[in-house]
């Protein structure tokens, strides 16, 4: 992610793109319990912003706590990097949770559909 703003944007997306799809199978299948996909998008929505909370985060270090301005900056840098690989890796696992969790409401002759529609 090149900045805040775009890590923001890309939790939006992702989490928005995974409640249509919700949305999408709750108009689709008549046979879906609506009380459970309901609660899926809740789950979603609290992802959301849970996670883009927790995007803005501060270095907790003063440049005076470094032998120089260019330790601190390269120290910075890397804070910074190893938090949003970490929080996006936390993000990934938590939304292949909640999808495990939708596929599992799905009949299994709608998964062999959906299997063979994908290979196709």
């Amino acid at each position: 992610m090149t900045s805040k703003r775009s890590l923001k944007e890309s939790i939006r997306y992702a989490c928005g793109d995974v409640a249509g799809e919700c949305l999408l199978a709750k108009m689709t299948f008549e046979d879906l319990d609506e009380d459970k996909i309901e609660n899926i998008v809740c789950q979603i929505a609290l992802l959301q912003i849970d996670t883009i909370d927790k995007v803005s985060t501060k270095f907790d270090k003063k440049v005076a706590d470094f032998a120089d301005v260019k330790t601190y900056r390269e120290a910075r840098k890397k804070y910074f990097k190893t938090y949003y690989a970490s929080l996006w890796k936390e993000f990934i696992a938590s939304l292949e949770k909640i999808v495990e969790e939708m596929n599992t409401m799905l009949t299994p002759e709608q998964k062999e559909i959906n299997k063979k529609v994908a290979n196709n």
